[in-house]
């Protein structure tokens, strides 16, 4: 836990800093988004962890284009004018929204990599390749009750089991980094086809001078998934402190509903964030095993946290956040909880 009482204990006097000087900060000139935002997501419990068991191993490409209403008028190639239009009709006149693209991978395993017998009294490996599409409507604070608010309704379809790859990309990445293949992919869950469907509402509350100065900003969400892969409601927050906070709605991990964007990116800023989030889940593909047919499988807890903290730094056209994460235990038996690092790396254009 030494990482993160640092940045606890951290985070304390940038918020006072924040309080005292908002007022006095003159604003800073800020760079409006034309298209949108692409991101690269990576998670690994080698990341100052150094452990190679549970969630393992995580990859997800994003993007998220920004206003759509900005492509809505004749100066824009037809089949672009064509979707802002019709995903408008969806909302508000005074409304922003927007739409998110994604693709990407989880890979979970048991603590004993180097067995090829299956393991009853621990995990099974499992992976979870997908692609999603996500529609975001962001409702400003003189729409919404007088605080800002972003609604994501997302759509994620892909496989697990051998199709999902997960014995390919991790014993590939073993074979780089000089570590010895995990040896029990033969005792995977079985292929299945997963479908998820997302919704994740979250609330922005900030200092006056948190976008062009010291300031603080606390983003609560509440949400639920919906599917064969995974099904549960969720809960948590995000509290951030530093300089020129970004107008989104948080760091996040990999995880459904996670991308955000701002419309405009202030020249340079820096900030220290902690988060928790908390889930009641009902299914879980990698623990319950296949849907339809018997796999390997364990029992699992009903609840599930994740405690985490990190900073981030960012310019105009780059953002790049680092967070240690803490997960408890997901199955009877794991017998102590996760650690795993995030990394984001974002470009703005």
């Amino acid at each position: 836990m030494k990482p993160l009482s640092v940045l606890l204990l951290a985070f304390a006097p940038v918020c006072a800093l924040a309080s005292d000087t908002a007022e006095t900060i003159p604003p800073v000139e800020h760079l409006p988004l034309r298209f949108g935002s692409f991101t690269v997501y990576t998670e690994n419990d080698k990341y100052l962890a150094n452990t190679d068991r549970n969630y393992t191993n995580g990859l997800k490409l994003s993007v998220l284009s920004t206003d759509l209403r900005n492509f809505t008028d004749d100066s824009v190639p037809a089949p672009v004018r064509g979707l802002s239009r019709l995903l408008g009709g969806l909302v508000a006149p005074d409304q922003a929204y927007k739409l998110g693209l994604t693709v990407g991978q989880n890979i979970y395993t048991p603590k004993d990599t180097g067995t090829s017998a299956y393991l009853t009294t621990d995990r099974p490996y499992s992976a979870w390749l997908y692609a999603g599409v996500a529609f975001h409507v962001y409702r400003p604070a003189d729409t919404a009750g007088g605080t800002d608010r972003l609604d994501v309704f997302e759509i994620n379809g892909g496989t697990v089991g051998p199709a999902a790859l997960g014995r390919e990309v991790q014993n590939c990445f073993h074979d780089l980094i000089g570590v010895a293949h995990a040896e029990g992919w033969d005792n995977q869950i079985h292929n299945e086809p997963g479908l998820n469907l997302v919704y994740e509402r979250k609330y922005r509350f900030a200092t006056a001078g948190a976008r062009t100065g010291w300031g603080a900003d606390l983003i609560p969400h509440v949400g639920f998934s919906l599917g064969n892969v995974f099904t549960y409601a969720n809960a948590g927050f995000e509290a951030r402190a530093g300089w020129c906070l970004p107008a989104d709605f948080g760091s996040n991990l990999i995880r459904p509903s996670g991308d955000s964007n701002g419309p405009r990116r202030a020249p340079l800023g820096l900030f220290l964030f902690v988060a928790s989030e908390g889930r009641a889940v009902a299914r879980d593909i990698t623990l319950d095993g296949n849907t339809f047919r018997d796999s390997p499988s364990i029992d699992k807890h009903p609840f599930v946290a994740d405690l985490y903290a990190g900073l981030g730094l960012g310019t105009s056209r780059w953002q790049l956040t680092y967070a240690q994460v803490y997960r408890t235990e997901e199955f009877k038996g794991q017998g102590g909880r996760s650690v795993f690092g995030s990394i984001s790396v974002t470009f703005f254009y």
